[in-house]
């Protein structure tokens, strides 16, 4: 295992860099700027503070293969901010994942937990694996393995994991698992996303998608837009796909295109969306699903349609497309699926774009909301806590959407400049050292 702590950042930069990480803090500093945090808070080194992780670990994994062979995987821990609490995040089990990629998720998480308004932090891990491609004992071993390599940086009031690409329930149980058997204790609140039966919290698994569709109906109404008479278009139909789809589908709004790694699908009549769900949770992918066209799945991106939901990973709307995208309202359902200057061209196109930090909220709200009831041990209905979602989803657009109008700024600025307040508040008053 090594530690690395990151350099501090001298001066704010302009233009996208080349790391996913230089992009999003860019993208920070231009929110920021306005905010004269330097001038509020003379000599605080505010900015450096919140755009420099605290920690970054990585670690090597050994993994015996069913076949005897041992493979050699890399994985991390980004804990990049808990001035508002422990450090929050999920753990991504993808090919793509590299430290850098961590940083910039874990940054991200930070600012999601100040505008969402739960009192956490930031964080973010992951393993740079095939997943899908490992048997269901290589995946229980290597999972369990780097939740004994995570033992001693997380916990309850230290930093909390949660699921995320290609991690589940079932992942989240193994870890605990480990945990326990590690302490000879049982620590529920040490993890989110777990299975019901082991602390879980009803409306976990589908809190991210269905937030981002609360928010979404929000910004129609205000656009004077009915949802039964709009169409939507999803990139991606893993967890948060799904969700998304369920809760469209429930409002009466038409889904008529979908991707996922494998392929699209196309149906301008609309898709139903239930027998889609059940079709990808038997076959696990969209395709080969009846009464709907198959299409390349770059395709669906740029389908005319009233709400497109980039779901999938980051950088998915760049330069490159942006200028194909048909959409009228883009609800990031990913961490960051727009790059800065593709986010740019769609502003002066007047695309209205509701941000990753504010519309896909709804997980670490619902994580919120698992951690307090496996503190108490005294647990809600579903009804109780999609209540709840809804509520705080809706109050904190509000919030966004007021502060955007009075400054005349977008939905993203908006919810950056209240991130950023908050925090640059809390950093203060928690002193230097």
């Amino acid at each position: 295992m090594t530690t690395t702590m990151t350099p501090p950042v001298q001066e704010p930069t302009t233009g996208l860099a080349d790391s996913v990480f230089d992009r999003a803090r860019t993208t920070f500093l231009k929110f920021a700027e306005p905010l004269k945090l330097n001038e509020k808070y003379p000599g605080r080194g505010v900015l450096e503070r919140m755009t420099t992780p605290d920690k970054t670990v990585s670690f090597r994994l050994s993994l015996e293969m069913d076949d005897g062979t041992v493979r050699i995987f890399k994985a991390y821990r980004v804990q990049f901010n808990d001035d508002l609490g422990p450090y929050k995040g999920g753990l991504r089990f993808h090919p793509s994942v590299t430290e850098d990629e961590m940083k910039a998720m874990a940054f991200w998480m930070y600012l999601k937990t100040a505008v969402a308004g739960v009192p956490f932090g930031g964080a973010k891990g992951g393993i740079a694996v095939d997943y899908p491609s490992l048997s269901r004992s290589e995946k229980e071993r290597l999972t369990k393995r780097f939740a004994l390599m995570l033992h001693g940086l997380v916990g309850a009031s230290t930093d909390i994991p949660a699921p995320d690409v290609n991690t589940g329930q079932r992942e989240m149980a193994w870890m605990l698992d480990a945990w326990r058997m590690a302490d000879g204790t049982y620590s529920r609140a040490m993890i989110t996303g777990k299975p019901l039966d082991m602390g879980g919290s009803e409306g976990r698994a589908e809190a991210t998608g269905r937030g981002c569709i609360i928010t979404l109906g929000e910004v129609a109404g205000d656009m004077g837009m009915d949802m039964k008479r709009c169409t939507a278009v999803i990139q991606g139909f893993g967890n948060v796909g799904r969700g998304a789809a369920h809760e469209l589908h429930r409002r009466g709004c038409k889904v008529i295109a979908v991707s996922d790694i494998n392929g699209g699908l196309l149906n301008l009549s609309g898709l139903d969306v239930e027998a889609l769900i059940a079709h990808t949770q038997r076959t696990g992918s969209i395709v080969g699903c009846p009464n709907a066209k198959a299409i390349d799945r770059d395709l669906v991106l740029t389908t005319r349609c009233d709400f497109l939901i980039p779901a999938a990973l980051e950088d998915s709307i760049t330069i490159n497309n942006v200028n194909d995208i048909q959409a009228k309202i883009i609800c990031e359902g990913a961490n960051g699926p727009t790059t800065h200057k593709a986010d740019e061209v769609l502003h002066r196109k007047g695309v209205c774009v509701v941000p990753d930090i504010l519309a896909n909220t709804g997980g670490v709200i619902v994580s919120y909301f698992e951690w307090v009831q496996n503190h108490q041990e005294l647990y809600w209905t579903h009804e109780e806590v999609i209540e709840k979602l809804t509520t705080r989803m809706i109050a904190n657009y509000r919030k966004v959407a007021d502060r955007a109008k009075d400054r005349d700024v977008s939905l993203r600025q908006a919810a950056y400049e209240l991130a950023i307040e908050r925090i640059a508040h809390a950093i203060t008053e928690r002193g230097v050292q």
